[in-house]
């Protein structure tokens, strides 16, 4: 009778746990769905150091490097943002007016990452309008091609593009996948982790009723 029981609260709790994993699951999903832009258009930048006089592979690889990582922390400037809207793909009002939540709304917008080893720079835009989506990358790529010298300084190099412009939606069916796969499993761990805990309670309580019990037989005798 007593292994029935515990049989059955073995599937209660089991069902349970299921159950908190389909929970943080769906609710993974609809953050996901709901604070995703609807867009994503990836560009693929290549940095070139053009040699000048007799500068070894090193240091090529060395000045490529250095740009590259100027060019990362440039692209989310107030400058660059400016000379996007010079390049008139985009409408001058695309950005709130006061400084902070413009460079804030551009973070949110653009996102850039860095192959150092291979001296390329990944940029994504993301948006809900596909043709503005579009043209700001567009923008981003006049700049990055005629403009990077306002960036880069006294070193001679190029700016190509590798790949690029790859409109996908967003966010990917991969994606959404790992998140909700992400959101199951926390489910079952968090759901796990306390009823373990929940065990150990109940397992102390029982050995301190115990005690006592033992304690008032021995006050009796």
């Amino acid at each position: 009778m007593f292994e029935y029981e515990n049989n059955q609260e073995n599937k209660h709790r089991i069902g349970i746990i299921i159950l908190a994993g389909l929970f943080l699951a769906s609710l993974s999903f609809l953050f996901i769905v709901t604070t995703e832009k609807n867009f994503k258009v990836t560009t693929d930048f290549l940095i070139v150091q053009n040699q000048t006089g007799s500068q070894d592979f090193y240091s090529l690889s060395r000045s490529a490097d250095y740009i590259g990582s100027v060019l990362n922390k440039a692209i989310y400037s107030e400058l660059f943002i400016n000379e996007v809207v010079k390049t008139g793909k985009v409408d001058s009002n695309f950005l709130p007016i006061n400084e902070s939540e413009r460079l804030k709304d551009w973070s949110k917008m653009v996102r850039v990452s860095r192959n150092s080893q291979l001296g390329i720079i990944t940029v994504e835009v993301f948006g809900n309008d596909q043709r503005k989506t579009i043209d700001i990358s567009e923008g981003i790529i006049e700049v990055m091609k005629t403009k990077n010298y306002l960036f880069r300084g006294k070193f001679s190099m190029d700016v190509r593009v590798l790949s690029g412009l790859i409109l996908e939606k967003n966010p990917s069916f991969k994606n959404i996948v790992l998140v909700v796969a992400g959101g199951f499993v926390v489910g079952i761990v968090l759901s796990g982790i306390f009823f373990y805990y929940f065990d150990v309670e109940k397992l102390r309580k029982t050995e301190d009723d115990n005690r006592d019990y033992i304690k008032s037989l021995d006050e009796l005798e």
